[in-house]
């Protein structure tokens, strides 16, 4: 069983002013009381929708959707296609609210290259693992699965036009941390199981929003494949544990070739795709066993012609996954406006050389040519040393500001890439006939934005959402339970696997069924503190 929060960028514009981000987010909040059928959150002013989902407003300001619980990649996907139609229809509507002169945009990216902040996908994933053994075995496979779970784009640090496979990979900076907004981890150490005993929660926050549904079902398949495998007992990253997993990272994101190699607790070397063939080897000896989900067989299938297709069709890969749509999207791009993509390598290096030489000034000179090659540069003894460079590469200093203003316009369309509704760059590929990412058996999405799953407790939650939504504040609900506030009882969803409706008094559960081990919130409702107080 597995879910994801999915975390939106939104923005808006009226009067050719950015809007408040804080007045924006209440807006949406109000907009979705309005238009959807839910519950209030027990614990934020969020709420529970009738597909099993919960909206809300997290730290930093963004709106995040997270999935009701599923048990198939199938479903996976399409409840977050579903969660992007809900926030398309929401946006929709509050550009209709919000009147002339006003146009609010959301976006599913990864990292603001202004602000350099970022955003993600977290993934959760149900186990009975033993949470001590997890990172060694699951570290290899969340660094080297990038060449596949990549969304694509520019390093968010890099003062040139520096292509990832991995935006987001360059806000990881810990291996393995409970921090999650200053520092981000490669595993992160939160095991909030969000149910009754027995269970733990495998809380994967280093990877990205994706717009493929090919890139997004296997990311789901393939992890919930490995962790079944460290379930079972199985140590599926032995022989293959990282000396160095932060840099490995940066290394395997930074190379579209997806050869090179990293380095190996043991002293060997390996690349990104044999240390994925490791694990699909390892799935699919496995697959006859009773612990591997029934569709096990399926996820090795497309795993094996994803590997195969990033090591010898790249032509396919760039209609299947997104950071190879983006690159050759982006060259193409970069060469109608008259540079070659093979030339800004040697454009990072001098736009590199001439930040830092700016940096050390400490002087708040921008870096554009009219500041930096003029008689009056801060940095005319840097220019010099660069100029020989320059000239031997053969590159133009006079070429500097296409190269800036290209930098400038790959960053919007990187952005916009992901962009909801019709206005989206990939919206726009996608109608054009341009892709072929879509998965057989990811369908019916429509149906999914208002249902829930047919298996778990997201059925009875979403069922029970949709008889009791908007009875005045009686009810309220949260991921393992439901309350009703005046009979004082509690619908038990403790069990992730619950399949119909368990009613009993509030006090019997406590705090346990409210789903969290979390202290009382701060400055709590008088509901809340009837409810989560000893």
């Amino acid at each position: 069983m597995f879910g994801f929060e999915t975390e939106y960028a939104i923005t808006g514009i009226q009067g050719g002013e950015c809007m408040d981000r804080g007045l924006l987010v209440d807006l949406l909040m109000q907009v979705a009381r309005k238009h959807f059928p839910h519950l209030p959150d027990a614990r934020t002013s969020g709420m529970f929708l009738t597909n099993g989902s919960r909206l809300y407003i997290d730290q930093g300001c963004h709106p995040e959707l997270c999935t009701p619980e599923c048990t198939n990649p199938w479903d996976a996907v399409r409840y977050i296609k579903a969660g992007e139609q809900i926030m398309n229809e929401i946006v929709s509507r509050m550009n209709s609210e919000a009147g002339a002169g006003s146009e609010i945009f959301c976006f599913l990216c990864n990292v603001d290259y202004i602000r350099q902040v970022t955003w993600g996908c977290h993934e959760s994933f149900l186990n009975c693992c033993d949470p001590l053994e997890l990172p060694r075995q699951i570290i290899p496979h969340l660094v080297s699965r990038t060449i596949y779970t990549g969304a694509g784009g520019f390093n968010p640090f890099s003062a040139g036009i520096q292509f990832t496979l991995s935006p987001r990979s360059a806000h990881i900076d810990q291996v393995i941390s409970s921090g999650s907004t200053n520092s981000r981890p490669l595993f992160h150490t939160k095991d909030e199981p969000l149910s009754g005993s027995g269970y733990h929660r495998l809380h994967i926050i280093c990877g990205e929003s994706l717009c493929s549904e090919w890139a997004e079902w296997l990311k789901v398949g393939a992890t919930a494949l490995v962790v079944a495998m460290i379930e079972a007992g199985l140590k599926p990253g032995s022989g293959f544990e990282l000396k160095a997993p932060l840099a490995a990272l940066r290394v395997i994101a930074a190379d579209t070739r997806c050869q090179s190699r990293v380095r190996l607790e043991d002293g060997s070397e390996a690349n990104a795709l044999q240390i994925q063939h490791h694990y699909l080897s390892l799935a699919e000896s496995h697959l006859g066993d009773p612990f591997m989900p029934l569709w096990a067989e399926q996820v090795c299938a497309r795993w094996k012609q994803t590997l195969d297709l990033l090591s010898e069709s790249r032509e396919r890969a760039r209609k299947m996954l997104d950071w190879p749509m983006k690159q050759a999207l982006y060259a193409y791009y970069a060469g109608s406006r008259g540079m070659e993509w093979e030339t800004l390598g040697r454009w990072n290096h001098v736009v590199g050389r001439l930040k830092t030489a700016l940096d050390r000034t400490r002087r708040r000179c921008p870096l554009c040519p009219d500041s930096i090659l003029g008689p009056n540069s801060p940095i005319l003894e840097e220019v010099a040393q660069l100029t020989p460079y320059v000239r031997e590469s053969g590159l133009r200093w006079d070429e500097l500001e296409m190269f800036l203003q290209l930098r400038r316009e790959l960053l919007e369309i990187d952005t916009r890439f992901g962009q909801l509704g019709e206005k989206g760059v990939f919206h726009a590929l996608d109608a054009a006939g341009f892709l072929e990412h879509h998965m057989d058996g990811v369908d019916n999405i429509e149906h999914a934005v208002a249902n829930p799953p047919a298996a778990g407790r997201a059925k009875v939650r979403g069922e029970f959402v949709r008889r009791a939504a908007g009875i005045g504040n009686r009810y309220h609900c949260d991921w393992s339970a439901a309350f009703d506030m005046v009979n004082k009882l509690c619908l038990d969803l403790s069990n992730p696997f619950a399949t119909e409706e368990r009613w009993v008094p509030m006090r019997e559960v406590g705090r346990a069924s409210a789903g969290s081990n979390e202290t009382v919130p701060p400055n709590p409702t008088p509901f809340q503190r009837d409810l989560f107080t000893p």
